[in-house]
């Protein structure tokens, strides 16, 4: 059974509000009506025995702000106004800094208000070092970053100063002309809102870790986010058979006859009439080729004319050949008679190719560094670069065949040199392309499929250079197919369909039923290709991993203890 429709992986986690300040005092009956909220604050902190410390913003100071008049109250919170009646202590300390849009934290017994406390503490802070499996650092620190924390990372720039020398100079010129410096800087970005605000990382691309200075409760809050997120992709193994179907059905029926007469010869040859009436037949052109009174000695001459007042030349011929005679007379036994000769013939052949590749892929779309970007049908280039992979990680592709050259790149020559041809190269085989696009909790895989197959049907003469091979190609270019883990998916349709049928036969006497057949040939000629894929997806279980990791704790109390 199929998990319902829509079944995702969930990640919960409660968050506390941090903007909550757990005090506690004696209850409290108070009236406020646009009051400073500092002045409030500070006397419900002397009512309930806390001691008392604002916090201006350093942000307003760094960014120039006048923190003097009007604009300090700004600084101090909103003004409030509100009553209370026998309300508890800490949800009317609580109100008046929602109220006033200022943030508390209690430490010890000081109470700390400002309008960015979170950062701010008396005790020392905690720094962890993480380093990420999976996601890399810079995407980690990004998610962080949306969510409130200050991510602090290198920037650096390279200024070229200087004119470029001119055009035709050497490279060493041109690159003495000008000075490169790099500027080094470094930048801050984090969303405004969110509940990390407070906390400060940077990263290390080398290791792939992420460093995390702030409060242990913001390190713990972190660490619970990049647990969610670094998780292993998925990966399929796809398990493909494609096979190249071809059946050849050829049917041939003849039948040939002699009738003699006489010196009447009649033949059927095959569904072609040919006869022969008299002892010798017609001659041919070369028998007109003898001089009058020349017949008799059994001489042949030619005349030559070099002129039209030039002398005549005569030209020794070779004696004249004897007549063509009636084949019919080679039958000397029976002077009259009737032969056949009948031929039938059924020949079917049948053959299969079959190829059977397993790619193991990833859903990870990122673009791989160095991979090749070949075409499927040109390999070529990825071969001679030696370019490792393809060029993101969710694609894999198979090639099994002979290069055969297909085309001639024709040159000119020089200067009276002769033409130089360069050969292009296809494949005469299987190429088989595929892409993993998603793998989804509910085990169903999307993928796209690009398998062609190309034999060679003839060849041809390329004046000049050479042979070159006619490929027939079947290929098939599908969109995204969805299968479930351990299904099998059939293509098919694929289908090179070719039937001739060629009658040879007298006239009239070959349309007849039944006796027709005696004066007519028939052959048939039937092929069929076709190309048939399964691919079945089995989703890698990596679920067994080590017994280390995030979730890791150790069995001895004291490790527990330095680990926390």
């Amino acid at each position: 059974m199929a998990p319902p429709l829509g079944d995702m992986a969930v990640g919960t986690m409660v968050l506390q509000n941090r903007s909550y300040v757990n005090v506690s005092g004696p209850p409290v009956t108070l009236t406020l009506n646009n009051a400073p909220a500092k002045d409030a604050l500070m006397a419900l902190a002397r009512l309930g025995g806390y001691g008392f410390v604002f916090v201006g913003d350093d942000a307003g100071v760094n960014q120039g702000i006048d923190t003097s008049g009007a604009n300090s109250a700004n600084l101090g919170g909103l003004p409030v106004s509100m009553a209370f009646a026998n309300e508890s202590y800490s949800r009317a300390l609580n109100g008046i800094l929602l109220a006033s849009g200022l943030q508390g934290k209690l430490d010890g017994r000081m109470l700390l208000v400002g309008t960015s406390i979170s950062s701010k503490t008396f005790g020392p802070q905690v720094s962890k070092v993480i380093r990420l499996n999976q996601v890399s650092a810079r995407a980690g620190a990004e998610y962080l970053g949306n969510l409130g924390a200050t991510v602090n990372f290198t920037n650096t720039i390279t200024v070229t100063a200087g004119e470029p020398a001119s055009e035709g100079t050497s490279e060493i010129s041109n690159t003495t002309s000008q000075e490169k410096s790099q500027l080094t800087s470094t930048e801050s970005f984090g969303a405004s809102v969110g509940p990390l605000r407070g906390l400060v990382l940077t990263t290390d691309s080398r290791l792939q870790t992420l460093t995390l200075v702030g409060d242990s409760g913001l390190i713990q809050v972190a660490e619970n986010y990049l647990k969610q997120i670094d998780l292993r992709q998925r990966q399929v193994a796809l398990s493909v058979k494609i096979l190249d179907i071809t059946l050849d059905n050829e049917s041939s029926i003849s039948n040939s006859f002699a009738f003699r007469d006489g010196y009447n010869f009649i033949v059927s040859d095959r569904g072609e009439l040919i006869g022969a009436f008299g002892s010798n037949l017609p001659p041919n052109s070369d028998n007109f080729n003898v001089i009058a009174g020349e017949a008799e000695s059994g001489k042949r001459q030619r005349i030559i004319s070099t002129g039209e007042n030039a002398n005549v030349a005569v030209q020794e011929l070779k004696p004249l050949e004897p007549a063509r005679v009636n084949p019919g007379l080679s039958y000397p036994d029976s002077p009259d008679g009737f032969l056949d000769f009948l031929r039938a013939l059924i020949q079917s052949n049948s053959a299969k190719t079959l190829a059977s590749p397993t790619l193991l892929l990833s859903e990870s779309p990122v673009e791989l560094q160095g991979g090749s970007s070949a075409s499927v049908s040109d390999p070529a280039s990825a071969l001679s670069s030696g370019a490792i992979g393809r060029e993101r990680a969710n694609e894999s592709f198979v090639t099994v065949g002979t290069q055969e050259i297909v085309d001639y790149s024709v040159q000119a020559g020089q200067n009276g040199a002769a033409n130089t041809c360069q050969p292009e190269f296809q494949t005469a085989g299987l190429t088989f392309g595929a892409r993993v696009s998603k793998i989804d909790d509910n085990g169903f895989v999307s993928f796209a499929l690009s398998p062609s197959i190309a034999a060679v049907t003839r060849s041809q003469n390329v004046e000049g250079c050479g042979l070159i091979s006619i490929l027939s190609v079947r290929r098939l270019d599908t969109g995204s197919l969805r299968v479930r883990d351990g299904q099998t998916l059939i293509l098919t349709g694929v289908i090179s369909d070719a039937d001739s049928r060629i009658v040879r036969k007298w006239p009239i006497l070959g349309d007849i039923p039944l006796i027709g057949q005696f004066f007519r040939q028939t052959t048939g000629d039937r092929a069929k290709r076709e190309l048939v894929i399964l691919v079945t997806p089995r989703i890698v279980d990596d679920k067994q991993g080590g017994q280390y990791g995030y979730g890791y704790q150790p069995n001895l109390p004291a490790a527990r203890r330095m680990m926390n």
